[in-house]
């Protein structure tokens, strides 16, 4: 529960796209419960279930009110051939058109709940909290001028950090660390590369916040949403995100993603639901899930269920992702394999051997929150950089493609199921994961900042 007669007021805000809101929902919930008067701001598309958590809800209005990624309908500039892109390319351009360009418009709704929340109670201290990668409370950092500011800004991080670093080399195409005094140099030289590889992305963020009249800062992008928060919460255990000897102080661990509840639409196991969770010692389960944003299941998934054809040591389940979906008409489905459009992560994970993936932070903390170890072929988005944390610590073959053959493919969960060190170290993560609380490192650090009469550490 809240540690005072007169606890805080949590306010809340995410990116709508389900791989940062889900978690913070989630968080939510958990605040409410505990005594929290929590508003949510967010898309008008998410009300329903943001306000299942009990949490107050104020809808952003304008371009940032999209529903996952289909904000391209919103601007007629977004650029047509975003399959071709990858790596820090593609990176870049989520950068400018989801992030940047829907400052203005979470900014004016941040302000909206923050008026409405100071009136109604005025002696009660606000903070403020966000996915790292919802941009519209920096404004409030920089000297935006006629704004409501909160007591203190917490980040929560909900993807692999990006913070720049002496010890490893720039985020986004997945290079491993290096402190060594040699790979410093190269580090130091890499970094200044990438200021001129996300130009485009600076400058948009720089307009953007100029329009709200914030000041521009001199710092990188990707460093200032680590910089200017307050706090910044991680939601992973240090043991799967590099050691960084300049990290600064405001950086904190919660030990993985809180979990989330089951949905109340009563998901019902298929019929063949026995078969991959009553362990009889004579089967592997293999798990592939394709994702919610790289969603060509001829990618990674159609190609994971064709590699272990007729395989009578294996199941394969396929899971498409989205509820009500099928796999197209004519889709030979091998005898091994069970097919189904949406399955819990919590649910099967525990039952699997190897979960095959594209590489998203969220089914990376989930797997590791059961110790299962992965397959991961991602090459999008910020998955280079989770696939190049999961080989570093050791839970994962890191395939370094979207589109893996079906050599490949078999090549490597063979390697995983033959190679016991894998699940060791996905293990000896879970048993961390297990030790920790994310709601509590999140409830200590709002009453930290909401005890404090200004910033600071």
């Amino acid at each position: 529960m809240a540690t005072r007669n007169n606890p805080p007021l949590v306010l809340m805000c995410s990116t709508p796209v389900s791989g940062h809101i889900i978690p913070m929902l989630a968080i939510a919930k958990q605040l409410v419960v505990q005594g929290y008067t929590t508003c949510f701001v967010s898309s008008s598309a998410y009300r329903q279930q943001i306000e299942k958590t009990g949490a107050l809800f104020v809808p952003v209005q304008g371009y940032g009110d999209f529903y996952d990624l289909r904000a391209r309908d919103l601007d007629p500039q977004w650029p047509t051939p975003l399959i071709s892109l990858e790596g820090p390319a593609h990176f870049c351009h989520d950068l400018v058109h989801i992030f940047c360009k829907s400052l203005p418009s979470q900014h004016h709704a941040l302000q909206v709940a923050l008026r409405m929340l100071t009136e109604k109670d005025p002696d009660r201290p606000v903070i403020l909290m966000t996915e790292s990668l919802n941009f519209g409370a920096l404004p409030l950092m920089l000297g935006a001028s006629g704004n409501i500011r909160p007591q203190g800004f917490i980040a929560v991080g909900l993807n692999p950090v990006m913070l720049s670093s002496a010890d490893h080399p720039p985020f986004g195409p997945g290079s491993p660390p290096d402190s060594s005094p040699e790979g410093r140099e190269r580090n130091k030289r890499e970094n200044q590369k990438q200021k001129q590889t996300f130009a485009l992305a600076q400058q948009a963020f720089c307009q953007a916040l100029e329009s709200v009249g914030a000041k521009a800062p001199e710092t990188f992008l990707l460093d200032a949403l680590y910089t200017l928060p307050d706090r910044f919460v991680q939601m992973c255990t240090p043991r799967v995100e590099y050691l960084r000897s300049d990290a600064p102080q405001t950086l904190r661990f919660a030990g993985g993603y809180p979990r989330v509840p089951p949905r109340e639409d009563h998901w019902q196991p298929p019929t063949w639901w026995n078969e991959v969770t009553t362990d009889n010692g004579t089967k592997k389960t293999i798990f592939v899930c394709q994702g919610t944003v790289a969603t060509d299941l001829n990618q990674l998934a159609i190609p994971t269920m064709s590699a272990f054809a007729e395989r009578s040591d294996v199941t394969v389940v396929l899971a498409i992702g989205r509820k009500g979906a099928r796999l197209s008409a004519g889709t030979l489905i091998p005898t091994n394999a069970r097919v189904v459009d949406y399955i819990p992560y919590d649910q099967l994970l525990p039952h699997c051997d190897v979960f095959v993936t594209t590489g998203g932070y969220g089914a990376f903390q989930r797997a590791l929150y059961h110790g299962c170890p992965l397959v991961i072929a991602g090459t999008t988005e910020e998955k280079p950089e989770t696939a190049a944390r999961a080989e570093w610590a050791g839970v994962a073959v890191n395939l370094r493609t979207s589109n893996p053959s079906i050599g490949q493919l078999r090549e490597a969960v063979d390697r995983v199921l033959s190679n016991q060190e894998y699940k060791a170290a996905a293990s000896k993560i879970q048993a961390e994961i297990a030790g920790c609380d994310p709601v509590r490192v999140i409830t200590e650090t709002i009453e930290e900042l909401a005890g404090q009469n200004g910033r600071g550490i």
